[in-house]
């Protein structure tokens, strides 16, 4: 009985959550400020309320920074070396956005008249859900749960000298693993240059015996200049032969692309 009332509560919880996420939309999810120390620039942020109910949003920052992996590490702001949150600011601290309506947040940045002319920036300004008096009412009277929701606006910080964009594919390897059924491998990106870069990473085989070609879904990325992270491609159940592998990479606005091969036994 009490694994039947868990799961009951686990998909009241996933419910609401799926619901209020199709009901609150953002656009842009990442706004690019560029500009010169000392100086203000704004940027506007449109959320969407698609049901019929009003919605209370606190608004807070935070850092963060990916892992080799790319998965998102959320720090207290400030905490980053390359922070920019102190530089945010937006006229409330809070917003309301009435059911079937839409709401324009005008976004801030402050660049300090100190700031550096070559570091790219960035962090993150979270929209909270607050509880309403209807919601702790229900809660109160009924299972005790209130559903919060939150969605996230990156911002980022490039210098306007900052023009190059450059991947460098720096290894492509077989993941270790005892299980040989899940076969991967990993291909290591680095971020040489000074902005932003947003790519596309492909990887194909080709069976050097038959001339066979296998295409592995591509995966899509997202660096910060001297980030590193490594994209790793699930490999067909039970291939077997001698292969080349070429890893390919496509930057987003720019014809440039990077080629990396390596022979694999498998």
């Amino acid at each position: 009985m009490r694994k039947f009332i868990n799961l009951f509560l686990f998909l009241i919880i996933a419910t609401a959550s799926s619901v209020l996420a199709q009901s609150i939309s953002m656009s842009p999810t990442r706004l690019f400020f560029t500009g010169s120390p000392g100086e203000k620039v704004n940027q506007t942020v449109t959320l969407q309320n698609s049901s019929d109910k009003d919605y209370v949003f606190n608004l807070n920052y935070k850092d963060w920074v990916r892992d080799e992996n790319g998965n998102k590490i959320y720090l207290d702001a400030g905490s980053s070396k390359t922070s920019n949150a102190a530089w945010i600011s937006t006229l409330e601290n809070a917003v309301t956005i009435p059911a079937k309506s839409t709401k324009e947040i005008v976004v801030t940045m402050q660049i300090p008249a100190n700031a550096s002319k070559s570091a790219v920036t960035n962090s993150m300004l979270f929209f909270t859900q607050l509880p309403q008096q209807a919601d702790q009412a229900k809660a109160k009277n009924g299972i005790g749960i209130i559903t919060l929701f939150e969605v996230g606006l990156h911002i980022f910080y490039t210098p306007s000298g900052n023009l190059v964009k450059s991947l460098d594919i720096t290894n492509i390897a077989e993941v270790s693993s005892d299980n040989i059924t899940e076969r991967k491998v990993a291909v290591s990106i680095h971020n040489d240059g000074n902005t932003i870069n947003d790519a596309t990473v492909e990887f194909e085989l080709t069976d050097t015996d038959s001339g066979k070609e296998i295409k592995l879904p591509a995966i899509s990325i997202s660096m910060l200049p001297g980030a590193n992270q490594v994209i790793q491609f699930s490999l067909p159940e039970k291939i077997s032969g001698n292969f080349l592998g070429v890893a390919i990479i496509k930057m987003a606005g720019s014809n440039d692309l990077r080629v990396g091969e390596k022979n694999f036994k498998f």
